[in-house]
């Protein structure tokens, strides 16, 4: 084959003593996008998919948009000679059908004698099989492709031969597709997704650009399928957006199952709905499904609903809730956790249905897997409420403790300590817990050797630790692991002095800080961070006990970043907190989790903390309006406290 080369890859010489030669395309490209797959253990020949994927090509099948793929092996007319007597036929003198035919009988003996299309006796065979797939027909193209479902399993769809087998198909329908309709390049997809190659595939990213491209020429279930196909490649052409365009024009045409195939595509390849009327009309067809809709359905719609909507301004989301209130009892736990991830994203807080799922995850911990327990961990979190169902949190340690629980805890170790981080923020410390978190192997094993590789949940837990578990007796981070850390994970306080797009809440923090430096004088006010697992700094003031401002500068900046700071005299200390759009718990004036915990945190580490919602701020007209509204603030987080 002209346009193949030779690549010499070495195997693990740590388990195999030999060198295997592999032939690959040319395509570097190509072959640093494998580089993912080798190492996988779960990719294999035979269809291998998520019950998400398989529901809905289960949904496509039954609207025959789709071919079925669900047919088995053939069971070929096994031919009187052996495998050796076959193998020793002088194939390049026989006709490309038969050497098709053949190589679907070579599957089917194999399997039956547990052969490997690895092994070097098919060598000879499977250069001829490619070389000749030019002369066949596009129905024997897909024969070929039915054919390798006969051959046993192999671990890795870089397995020698196999990938000579795939990657020839690639580039034989790479050649033709500018000959196909849309409805051929789906169908020839559909046989990508049968095999499980479809992420590896040259085809398959060329086919669906085109596809994108040529969007506004699909038809609705043409849609349906390209949407499929990009979830499953989990990558988003270039002009999905035509796409979307395309989808919002033929809404009315889609069935409720349809629509969430097509939100399964926008979700897994990452992609954000830009209209956000599509996305009320998605809620709306949930809404009018609501008591009928299969909870996969359910799950991938609100995936997209939440990615999409990151808050709300009117109460859309509320209203869904609290139709979908009676369909909790239902719905398994994972669908329910997605329901309250729609309200965390969105700041909608439904006392109603945080109770009802509370309940059903309640009774449902040990068929709860960890990363549904961080998730609702983490929306009670951001809501800071604890449900009637008390004992859930209590209940939840329980069964983090629990000894059928260490290998899914060692496995997905960062759900585990983000699990055991969102569990502070509702003030729940189990000591034995942290000190799983904190072990050094734990560590290691989960995020790697260096601390710069923690995630932010570790510095959140070991501040928390720190402010409110003194005798703790736990070994956490050093202060130059929390100092490497805190550089990692904290912004640049902004500086009006150094130009460049500041965000929504860092022009309000500007704002501030220009109104106070005007009326105190530059050195009574300070910006920074005084806890490190927080994002975004604060404005920090100092008052004495007659109200009248005292210097912050020289003192704050003797300070060591990155570390917890405590007042340094009687006097009082207030921060003010920045709060943007998602600072106050939709249709109320309660800070969200991570603004309320700041809060908590603040206080206890001795300062007087006070929250600048834009809300309030942007109801100012003036500086002198603002000013009076921030020092009415400072009054009042001095008095309450």
């Amino acid at each position: 084959m002209t346009v193949y080369k030779i690549l010499q890859t070495i195997s693990n010489t740590k388990f195999l003593n030999r060198v295997y030669i592999r032939v690959v395309p040319t395509n570097t490209k190509f072959i640093n996008h494998l580089k993912g797959f080798h190492s996988s253990s779960k990719l294999c020949v035979k269809m291998y998919v998520e019950n998400e994927n398989k529901y809905a090509y289960s949904i496509m099948e039954n609207n025959g948009y789709v071919k079925k793929l669900d047919i088995g092996k053939e069971k070929n007319i096994l031919p009187k000679h052996s495998l050796q007597y076959l193998l020793s036929e002088n194939w390049s003198l026989k006709t490309p059908k038969e050497i098709f035919e053949t190589f679907s009988i070579l599957g089917t003996l194999c399997s039956e004698q547990k052969l490997c299309i690895s092994d070097k006796m098919f060598d000879d065979f499977i250069d001829i099989l490619t070389d000749n797939l030019t002369n066949g027909s596009d129905s024997e193209l897909q024969s070929i492709f039915y054919s390798l479902l006969n051959w046993p399993e192999v671990k890795s769809i870089t397995t020698r031969n196999y990938i000579e087998v795939w990657v020839a198909l690639d580039e034989e329908c790479l050649r033709r597709i500018k000959g196909w309709s849309f409805d051929e390049m789906l169908n020839f997809l559909s046989l990508y997704y049968m095999l499980n190659i479809i992420r590896a595939s040259d085809f398959s990213f060329k086919c669906l650009l085109k596809l994108s491209a040529k969007a506004k020429h699909l038809t609705p279930s043409q849609l349906v399928r390209t949407m499929f196909f990009i979830g499953v490649r989990r990558n988003s052409p270039e002009d999905i957006h035509n796409l979307e365009v395309q989808i919002n024009n033929c809404f009315n045409q889609f069935t409720i199952d349809e629509l969430a195939i097509i939100s399964m595509g926008f979700f897994k390849s990452k992609t954000p709905i830009r209209n956000i009327a599509m996305v009320e009309n998605i809620i709306n067809k949930i809404h009018e499904n609501s008591t009928t809709i299969h909870e996969i359905s359910l799950a991938a719609l609100l995936k997209v609903v939440r990615y999409s909507m990151k808050y709300t301004k009117d109460d859309k989301v509320y209203i869904l809730l609290d139709r979908l209130l009676n369909e909790v009892p239902r719905l398994s736990v994972l669908c329910n956790v997605h329901i309250a991830l729609l309200a965390s994203s969105t700041l909608t807080f439904h006392e109603g249905c945080l109770n009802a799922i509370a309940n059903k995850v309640n009774a449902s911990l040990s068929q709860s897997r960890i990363k549904d327990l961080e998730r609702l961990a983490l929306t009670f979190a951001t809501f800071n409420y604890k449900p009637p169902c008390k004992d859930i949190f209590l209940n939840m340690v329980n069964e983090l403790k629990k000894p059928e629980r260490e290998n899914e805890c060692s496995l997905h170790g960062r759900a585990f300590a983000c699990c055991i981080a969102y569990l502070t923020l509702l003030d729940i410390y189990d000591k034995d817990l942290i000190k799983i978190v904190f072990n050094p192997v734990f560590l290691e094993k989960t995020y790697g050797k260096y601390c710069v590789a923690y995630g932010r949940e570790i510095l959140t837990l070991n501040n928390r630790v720190k402010i409110f578990c003194k005798d703790n007796n736990i070994n956490l981070l050093t202060e130059k692991q929390t100092v490497l850390m805190t550089k990692k994970y904290t912004d640049y306080v902004p500086n009006e002095n150094y130009k460049k797009q500041y965000n929504f809440s860092e022009k309000i923090l500007l704002d501030v800080l220009n109104i106070l430096k005007e009326s105190r004088g530059n050195e009574y006010v300070a910006a920074g961070h005084i806890l490190s697992h927080h994002q975004r700094g604060d404005i920090i003031l100092c008052n004495d006990e007659k109200g009248s401002a005292i210097p912050v500068q020289s003192v704050f900046n003797k300070r060591c970043f990155g570390l917890l700071w405590t007042p340094p005299d009687d006097y009082k200390w207030i921060v003010l907190i920045i709060g943007g759009r998602n600072a106050l718990i939709h249709n109320t004036n309660l800070p969200s989790g991570p603004f309320s915990s700041k809060i908590n945190e603040l206080k206890a580490l001795g300062f007087y903390p006070g929250l600048v919602t834009w809300e309030d701020l942007s109801k100012c007209e003036t500086k002198e309006a603002k000013l009076k509204y921030i020092n009415n603030l400072i009054y009042q987080t001095i008095t309450k406290n």
